[in-house]
């Protein structure tokens, strides 16, 4: 099915399903967006990619709508976490009696590890610790949070702080050697793991206390003894989604995912791994409710093949775990839509910050060579990004069947990220035809905290050209330039992306101050107000609009790739024959490169814009007059 006209608007909210809570996983996007997309962009039986599968929300979304999902990820944390999301169906009866064996043979003794000296107000039941508060920085005044654990309401939630008699009891625990086996790897220097380090933590299993870390050891030495081994996966995916919040990196005002990183507060939470874990497994957001949904909505539909060849039979899902510069596997043209979320330069750590998880389940630390990422500790900078995204992107428009779509999602404050980007699928040849704002599954720490971080993502349209597309070694200018800044020559410029930047001198060189303030005055003619991210989005939106060329020209011309300016010289220099333009000298001016504190600078700057400050957000309004 060939579509000629991309989704133009933002996909409504709805509400959150339990598969995709089973097992969380960093810069997941909204299931009704991917959804709505894959609908759009393909009908039943057509093959969905995702080049960077993360936690596997394409090809399940791809199963449910009767589409065939190609998946790949070159981290096998995310692979673990895409096969048991899509596997389907799932013996449920045989899972509750796993878990009824592993609750039967521990629950009791763990449970006595969290056991407090009072007992509940309303029934004399002794109460067990939910959490306690710990940490250097409470000099040892330890807060315990407690409920009733036969359900009695608010009266019987206690929350008070420990008693040297129940500090004393967890003192003897730490004295308790742990008979089971536990993950004891000492940590790679890394960007994230250095915060580790710089609190004294070199080793996995110094994220835990002693009850925690034997409590989660007792646990996993029972899900190895499960035979099926279905069964023992799903286990095993509660399990990992249990570990990160019974560790060190939680706290009350912060949670381990929503940060992005190893960050080891100075006072954290000590939760109590059962109860935790028993969340993981029945609760209604937990692997048994979620294998729920998924056995009813893809059912026998799973049937996940090795290669590429039985997807072509009757196979329907194919999941390899390597890098997405290397689809070999997948033949030419023969992918009918791509929808994907690749790396976001170095703000996401994806290697180091599954390395907790990889730990217990003894997944290996050499795919990091081929991650791609911006990390000095792997000596990758920012061009070793660009070179290694533009070679993914090139596999995708290689797999693509020619007239068809890839959506990219991204989110970065970085304009040079956004470069590497937009060169990635320039090079490769894609011509990008709309941008989506659309507001994510939930904010990042980041996105919470900070007035300068995008609300929202934007969601790129890009299609694969019906005849050929030669485009001249253009690249956006080079790193060394862009410290500098560029300006963009209005001669090579459509008369269409004039007239959005309310210009008609075509020797104007346009620099980034008028991109800020024109996509600033048409949001804000619109909206009247906007906070500064809003306004931040308008202007990456207009910056790539028109920063964005390409060229097409007919399939004869495949051998000529110099550019016709026999005076040019520079490398990013392209013929565009629609226009008759000779090429794109980029050359230079004061500034290029800008965030959303040179949005902020600039439109201070203006007297149209009043600026004002609401509950920490940056509030801009439109003088009319």
């Amino acid at each position: 099915m060939v579509v000629d006209v991309p989704i133009d608007h933002a996909i409504p909210p709805q509400r959150d399903c339990a598969r995709y809570k089973m097992h969380k996983y960093w810069a997941g996007k909204p299931w009704y967006v991917v959804s709505e997309y894959i609908r759009h962009f393909t009908k039943e039986g057509e093959i969905v990619l995702d080049p960077f599968c993360g936690g596997g929300v394409v090809g399940c979304e791809a199963l449910i709508n009767r589409r065939k999902a190609v998946l790949n990820d070159l981290n096998p944390m995310a692979v673990f976490i895409t096969k048991n999301t899509c596997l389907s169906p799932v013996d449920l009866d045989l899972f509750s009696m796993e878990f009824e064996r592993i609750r039967g043979r521990l629950k009791n003794e763990i449970m006595e590890m969290y056991r407090l000296r009072d007992k509940c107000p309303l029934c004399g039941s002794d109460l067990y610790a939910k959490h306690v508060v710990r940490g250097p920085a409470l000099n040892g005044r330890w807060i315990v949070e407690a409920r009733c654990p036969k359900g009695h309401g608010r009266n019987a939630r206690l929350r008070r702080l420990l008693t040297p008699e129940e500090i004393a009891d967890i003192e003897k625990i730490e004295t308790r050697r742990i008979p089971f086996w536990y993950p004891d790897d000492e940590f790679p220097d890394g960007r994230e793991i250095m915060r580790l380090k710089n609190a004294g933590i070199t080793r996995v299993h110094q994220l835990f206390t002693k009850r925690n870390l034997w409590a989660l050891s007792a646990i996993f030495h029972e899900i190895q003894e499960i035979r099926d081994a279905v069964v023992k996966d799903m286990m095993l995916l509660a399990f990992t989604n249990t570990i990160l919040h019974v560790s060190k990196l939680k706290s009350e005002d912060l949670r381990p995912m929503s940060a992005n990183s190893y960050y080891c507060m100075g006072d954290w939470i000590e939760e109590n791994v059962w109860v935790r874990f028993e969340n993981r497994v029945m609760w209604r957001w937990g692997v048994h409710e979620g294998k729920k949904e998924t056995n009813r909505l893809i059912g026998s539909f799973y049937n996940p093949v090795q290669d590429f060849a039985g997807l072509c039979e009757e196979g329907t899902f194919m999941l390899s775990n390597g890098a997405a510069q290397d689809l070999s596997g997948i033949p030419d043209e023969s992918i009918d839509y791509c929808f994907t979320d690749p790396p976001y330069g170095g703000s996401i750590q994806y290697g180091e910050l599954t390395l907790l998880w990889r730990s217990w389940l003894r997944m290996g630390n050499g795919f990091v060579k081929d991650e791609i990422i911006v990390n000095d500790f792997q000596n990758k900078k920012e061009q070793d990004f660009e070179k290694m995204l533009k070679e993914a992107f090139c596999e995708i428009y290689r797999v693509l069947k020619p007239g068809r779509w890839l959506s990219v999602t991204f989110n970065n404050r970085d304009q040079r990220i956004w470069m590497a980007l937009l060169d990635a699928c320039r090079a490769a040849g894609f011509e990008k035809v709309n941008i989506v704002p659309q507001k994510p599954l939930g904010n990042s720490f980041v996105q919470s905290w900070t007035g300068y971080s995008l609300k929202r993502d934007l969601i790129l349209n890009f299609r694969k050209p019906l005849k050929t597309a030669i485009f001249r070694n253009e690249k956006f200018p080079s790193r060394e330039k862009i410290d500098k800044g560029v300006s963009v020559n209005a001669s090579t410029i459509s008369s269409r992306r004039i007239e959005k930047l309310g210009d008609s001198d075509i020797s104007r060189k346009f620099e980034v101050k008028d991109i800020i303030i024109s996509a600033a005055r048409e949001y804000m003619a619109k909206n009247r107000k906007a906070t500064l991210p809003e306004l931040f989005e308008a202007a990456i939106i207009k910056w790539i609009d028109i920063t964005y060329g390409q060229v097409e020209i007919d399939a004869g011309q495949k051998g000529n790739t110099g550019c016709p300016d026999d005076k040019c010289s520079k490398s990013g220099c392209y013929e565009d024959r629609d226009s008759r333009t000779a090429c794109d000298c980029r050359e230079l001016s004061e500034e290029a490169a800008f965030d959303m504190a040179i949005v902020d600078r600039y439109l201070q700057q203006e007297p149209a814009f009043q600026r004002m400050e609401e509950n920490k957000n940056i509030i801009y309004l439109l003088d009319m007059e």
